[in-house]
């Protein structure tokens, strides 16, 4: 059963929406608060690809494409205000038609650097987002080049995720770049599209009753679930009491292989009928295998903690996108591409790390390869597939379950209530939060279950955030087309004009460059990888004061090698390939 919007004020320009958070966008509230937790930041390296189109970053231009990206996407321009019964989205209309004072702020860098600077400034700060402002703009003006300019969006976890940000990113370019505006849904009809990803799931005209006793048979599934998963090992890192009190230092590594490469591992995958979303995460278990060998056989690990590593499993946190389990009405008519969450959080297990030979502590005949055993001689290429074959039944298993979207919805209600509880804690401590050197340090075993590394394949993104703008009229996204596809949101149907056609002829905008940076929770270390200009990349985000850049950096390569022996060549050659680092 859907919670309706209700409407506050009906005087028509100052119109006034309230609706109940969801558990989910809660959830993500609460880590919002604790100090931008969850909160993405967008980085976009834009070029003007016409000599008479320096307008396009121009202050009146840029001010209209930001207003009518909300009027499209009105959820951008609500603010949460706490009551005694919750969490409640308050929407103004003219937050919405309006440009409030810090939607859209302009600044001037003098190169690629400096915006890199400022992008590292945005992640240490305190927070730029507030309950009155869940996303906002930088135009970055480069000094140095003319035709360049950076974008960078900020926006709340509690309003979005990977699918929809994309969506903001696409419908704020084409907008732009494009001298004809499509027409407007009214905000009366679409405030109403942006319903709570619990409430729209497939429960179809079930009485109140039965609902609840669905949610109640899933909370339940979810408990029994989530009591499976114990002990657990990750990266080592510095663990301290307050570590999961104190918020994350979000950094950023990256790195990723040519398009030749990307094409044969790609291929690799199909011939093995495999994913790159499987795949993925085993690869990461052999690369990690490979640190953590390297270490012990130095003696920076000692035997006890090597035996404790050797039995345990490695816990993945990964996300199910629940967009196609939810109306197939909404879904079709936009909703996989619409602003909100849509998507629940899902542990996969991967049994203890391969070690082959080493599992015997017979170090003496070892064979080292840059310190540790080679691939082949910690998990095999049949093995490997055997461990990717694991993955993949245990994701059957949960979308194949006659409960699965009852369970993916429930059991996070105690979630929010601690994640609650850590942000008001954190909010009145505020300058007095004392240095973690002042903490004793504690066993990443303390925190069970551990979670080794979150995150999940973003596929490929070159369709999602095509590189130039406007749009072709042929492209699927683009306002302009007159099939409806599902990713399109926020446009209604129309019939544009021949001009409209005729001004997305000429490609105006080209994206050089674009990144993700995401603050971590504590203790997060958030691996991803994605395709984009045909070439793949990992990216790992980490909390810096638990896990330092030099063991990410060395993990990122040693997932990089892994992927080259394993998907990166025929097997039956004994050849190990290395990445060009």
């Amino acid at each position: 059963m859907a919670v309706p919007w209700m409407s506050l004020d009906s005087t028509p320009g100052q119109r006034v929406f309230r609706r109940p958070l969801g558990i989910t966008e809660a959830s993500f509230y609460w880590d919002n608060v604790f100090n931008s937790t969850a909160d993405t930041v967008m980085h976009v390296h834009l070029r003007t690809t016409q000599s008479n189109d320096r307008g396009i970053h121009s202050r009146p231009n840029v001010m209209r494409s930001w207003i009518s990206v909300k009027r499209r996407v009105p959820l951008i321009a609500a603010e949460v205000q706490e009551h005694e019964s919750g969490l409640h989205f308050i929407l103004r209309e003219e937050a919405v038609m309006d440009l409030r004072p810090d939607d859209v702020t302009f600044k001037e860098v003098d190169s690629f650097h400096h915006a890199e600077c400022f992008i590292n400034d945005v992640m240490d700060e305190r927070r730029l987002l507030s309950s009155r402002l869940l996303a906002r703009a930088y135009i970055l003006r480069r000094t140095d080049k003319s035709d360049q300019f950076h974008v960078v969006v900020i926006i709340a976890h509690c309003i979005t995720d990977a699918l929809s940000t994309s969506t903001l990113l696409r419908m704020f370019f084409d907008t732009l770049s494009s001298q004809i505006e499509p027409p407007y849904i009214s905000l009366c009809e679409r405030v109403h599209m942006f319903q709570p990803l619990e409430n729209r799931l497939c429960y179809g005209n079930l009485p109140l009753v039965k609902g609840r006793w669905r949610r109640a048979l899933g909370y339940a599934l979810r408990t029994v679930w989530n009591s499976k998963f114990k002990g657990g090992h990750t990266l080592p890192g510095a663990f301290r009491e307050s570590t999961r009190h104190t918020p994350a230092k979000s950094r950023i590594y990256a790195s990723g292989f040519s398009r030749e490469a990307t094409s044969v591992i790609l291929s690799n995958c199909r011939r093995n009928g495999i994913t790159m979303n499987t795949a993925y995460y085993v690869l990461s278990q052999v690369a990690l295998a490979r640190v953590l060998c390297r270490r012990y056989l130095i003696g920076q690990i000692s035997e006890e903690e090597w035996e404790y590593r050797k039995r345990q499993p490695m816990h993945i946190l990964g996300a199910l996108n629940l967009r196609p389990y939810q109306d197939k009405d909404w879904f079709e008519s936009g909703g996989s591409g619409d602003v909100g969450v849509n998507f629940s959080p899902f542990l996969y297990t991967l049994p203890f790390m391969p070690l082959g030979e080493m599992s015997k502590n017979d170090t003496i005949r070892l064979e080292l390869v840059d310190g540790a055993p080679d691939f082949p001689a910690l998990m095999s290429f049949d093995r490997f597939l055997l461990r990717c074959a694991n993955v993949k039944a245990q994701a059957k298993k949960v979308f194949n379950h006659p409960r699965f979207v009852d369970t993916c919805t429930s059991g996070l209600h105690n979630h929010v209530v601690s994640k609650r509880e850590i942000a008001l804690k954190w909010l009145e401590m505020g300058d007095a939060v004392s240095s973690e050197d002042n903490h004793p340090s504690s066993s990443a075993q303390s925190l069970n279950p551990i979670i080794t590394q979150s995150g999940s394949t973003l596929g490929n993104m070159d369709a999602m955030i095509p590189l130039d703008y406007p749009l072709p009229p042929e492209q699927y996204l683009s306002p302009l087309c007159s099939t409806p596809h599902p990713h399109r949101a926020g446009y209604p149907t129309w019939s544009p004009p021949p001009a409209a056609f005729e001004d997305a002829k000429t490609p105006r905008l080209h994206i050089e460059y674009w990144r993700t940076h995401l603050h971590v929770q504590p203790t997060e270390l958030y691996l991803a990888a994605s395709s984009v200009n045909q070439q793949l990349e990992y990216f790992t985000f980490y909390d810096q004061r638990v896990f330092s850049k030099e063991i990410v950096r060395e993990w990122v390569h040693e997932l990089k090698d892994a992927t080259l022996w394993y998907l990166g060549q025929p097997h039956g050659d004994k050849t190990t390939i290395r990445s060009n680092l």
